[in-house]
């Protein structure tokens, strides 16, 4: 039986190429019902307008086109107007293939109408040849009086449909759906990844905190097909994932989430949801996680300038309360410890003001301004990078010049809103400030309200709304400004410590803030669970001072460095090293200089591009309390290289770790160097697989790094 493409009375419309990634296809038939098809990579996805609804009515993740009888009837996305759900109505007006994306993505464009409301939708959906798709809406007001907008879910419908064999209606299939999320919102868990088994009816994953450390990201595994959905939602506030298991599958839907309204859409006003980044593979959970990876970042995560990435940063944080009195002097022994470790970036961190959105130096701690230090640190060698807090929440605002000018442009919590175009263009406008005025190579961006929960609401046209859509609108448009007016500056957030990992935020920053649950296992189970939806490099990993608050007292230094310069862009405590050269030990210097050397030579090279494989604690059966091991491997993309960190975290069965590399060949040879005992063997690929390499670890907080390479 031939497609529905196929047969001669349609009107088709092949749009086959190759993005700036792999294969993507895009074909639509308009009649006798609309239809699309997107295939990106392997991932088949198909819509069509029947009935008043536009559904999802296929997927496949390995190529293959569906039968005429393999349709689906759930609706692709959801919309929820003056507290109406829109569930029919819709009426399709055009498909058309937009303009590429910056990137090189294939955008797709299908403009419906609703026949019940006077709106319009427009259903985009970008396909860049990953297995990832792409999908928001835009939502238009066609009316003469505002509307609410109660809740929106870009993308909704059937993930797996239950399949019953040809001829067998006895037969009842087995029904085994693992979800994956992050499962605590509280200061310095963020990342806190667990598995949980579906059982039948609704389970909600939700955000209600605000300001939270639980991002908006799944994934989801079909234990009979051996096939993955694994997603993202670019959002940064409060929000919804459902799945639905019942008889015939599993649905989900995913979309932000207020108690009033989302958003307010006045006559003739467009707005834009929040992306939802989705992909669909077949295989394992290393293929599910590289391809996320592959996708952001080529497509999605701010692009990076040679010479500016990916650099040894050294942290002065007063807000520790290390080495007071935090003044000129101090931060100057601090620029000069920082050189002698091969740092390459010096951030002057909280607090160098007096009062906070007063972003002037103190008069106190730098009376000479921060000029002399800038060039200190230009002076010896590396950049200078400086932290503020434009947005406020914490401190004494209510003392700054700002408040006291405008104290309308504070929200609860003296947070700066957004929301209002003025107080948006003077943030804008104080970071431009700062960047010119200090000369800056990084800026570092903090945020420390905490839990904001459903935050402000204000009434428009009479209609209560919250103030999110407005507020994350003019954030998200700011810095896209400030990354294309600085190219050569980089932008990184720390939202409270690890908050603001979502995708809304991540894709406007070169770097983020790992967490402040500054210690070990912690830090690395935070680790696991992050990664798995953000490439490593793009996170800057901190580790305290041995003794200091949250820093964990007496933990092994070569441990802490291994996984400081192994796993991520490394980020140095202040109190991690000593307060002057003079008092830094030869032992203590010769430490860092060692792993500075083979994070510059050997990792760095490689980590912007690699594969990364989860072994332990976070794997395809384990979450982060699952396993007294840290296991994480990284590999070239053609299996020249790669690199290992195993760390004992808690109660084992043994001392003894095998590490079974998964990202190397089989047909080929390698040297292997175990750093802690300074050996090296040569090993083939398939031995290495087979039998794998012996890790003795007897004390939690002991390590082992292992450097791989073709011989």
């Amino acid at each position: 039986m031939l497609s529905p493409y196929a047969v001669a009375a349609s009107v088709l419309l092949m749009c086959m190429a190759a993005s700036s990634g792999g294969f993507t296809d895009v074909a639509l038939k308009r009649s006798p019902e609309p239809e699309v098809r997107f295939v990106s990579d392997q991932v088949v996805c198909v819509e069509a307008n029947k009935d008043g609804r536009w559904l999802g009515r296929y997927w496949s993740a390995d190529g293959r086109i569906n039968m005429p009888n393999e349709v689906w009837e759930q609706d692709a996305f959801q919309i929820e107007i003056d507290k109406q759900l829109l569930q029919t109505g819709w009426k399709y007006v055009s498909g058309s293939e937009a303009a590429k994306t910056e990137s090189g993505a294939r955008h797709f464009v299908v403009q419906l109408t609703n026949t019940t409301r006077l709106i319009e939708v427009k259903v985009h959906t970008v396909l860049d040849g990953t297995p990832i798709l792409t999908r928001w809406i835009e939502v238009t007001n066609k009316s003469d009086k505002p509307m609410a907008l109660n809740s929106v879910y870009p993308w909704a419908g059937r993930l797996w449909p239950v399949r019953q064999p040809y001829g067998d209606a006895s037969f009842v299939p087995e029904r085994r759906y693992t979800l994956g999320y992050f499962t605590r919102d509280i200061w310095s868990n963020e990342g806190w990844f667990e598995w949980k088994e579906l059982q039948d009816g609704s389970f909600l994953v939700k955000c209600d905190k605000g300001q939270g450390h639980d991002d908006p990201f799944f994934i989801v595994r079909n234990e009979s097909a051996g096939e993955y959905f694994i997603g993202h939602l670019a959002w940064s506030a409060n929000y919804n994932m459902e799945f639905q298991k019942d008889d015939t599958g599993l649905l989900f839907k995913v979309g932000p989430a207020s108690a009033a309204a989302l958003r307010v859409i006045a006559p003739n006003e467009t707005i834009k949801t929040p992306e939802v980044h989705l992909g669909y593979v077949s295989g394992d959970l290393d293929h599910a996680v590289q391809s996320m990876h592959d996708h952001l970042r080529r497509f999605v995560l701010p692009k990076r300038t040679q010479g500016r990435s990916f650099l040894i940063e050294y942290l002065v944080p007063a807000d520790q309360g290390y080495y007071t009195p935090f003044d000129e002097t101090s931060a100057m022994k601090c620029v000069d410890i920082a050189a002698a470790i091969g740092a390459e970036l010096f951030i002057l961190d909280a607090y160098w003001w007096d009062i906070t959105c007063d972003w002037v130096p103190s008069a106190k701690r730098f009376p000479r301004g921060l000029k002399p230090l800038v060039d200190y640190v230009h002076q010896k060698g590396m950049l200078f990078g400086l932290y503020a807090e434009t947005e406020g929440g914490r401190g004494p605002i209510k003392e700054s010049n700002i408040y006291k000018q405008h104290p309308d442009w504070f929200m609860p919590k003296e947070i700066v809103n957004l929301a209002i175009p003025e107080a948006a263009q003077w943030v804008e406008s104080e970071i431009c400030r700062l960047i010119e005025e200090h000369n800056l190579d990084l800026f570092r961006l903090d945020y420390n309200p905490y839990h904001t929960g459903e935050g402000l609401t204000v009434t428009r046209g009479g209609i209560e709304e919250n103030n999110y859509w407005r507020y994350y609108d003019a954030f998200y448009s700011t810095y896209d400004r400030l990354m294309k007016k600085y190219p050569n500056v980089i932008f990184q957030q720390c939202a409270a410590g690890g908050a603001r990992n979502d995708l809304g935020t991540v894709s406007r920053f070169h770097e983020i803030y790992l967490t402040d649950g500054l210690s070990i296992p912690h830090e690395l189970r935070v680790y696991s669970g992050l990664t798995l939806g953000l490439p490593p490099e793009n996170f800057v990993i901190l580790h305290g001072a041995d003794g200091g608050p949250g820093a964990g007292r007496s933990q092994n230094l070569d441990t802490i460095l291994r996984m400081s310069y192994s796993v991520a862009t490394p980020q140095i405590f202040v109190g991690m090293v000593a307060p002057s050269v003079e008092e830094l030990s030869p032992y203590r210097r010769d430490r860092f200089l060692h792993y500075a050397k083979i994070y510059k030579e050997f990792i760095r090279p490689a980590l912007p591009t690699c594969k990364i494989f989860h072994h332990e604690p976070v794997n395809s059966r384990g979450g982060v309390l699952s396993s007294g091991w840290f296991a994480m491997e990284y590999a070239t993309p053609d299996k020249t290289k790669g690199w290992a960190n195993i760390i004992r975290t808690g109660p084992a069965d043994s001392d003894l770790y095998v590490f079974r590399p998964r990202g190397l060949d089989h047909s080929k040879t390698y040297k292997v160097t175990f750093d802690s005992r300074n050996e090296t063997i040569t090993i083939d690929g398939l031995q290495l697989a087979r039998e794998g390499l012996p890790v003795w670890l007897e004390s939690v907080g002991s390590s082992e790094l292992l450097l791989i390479k073709e011989r």
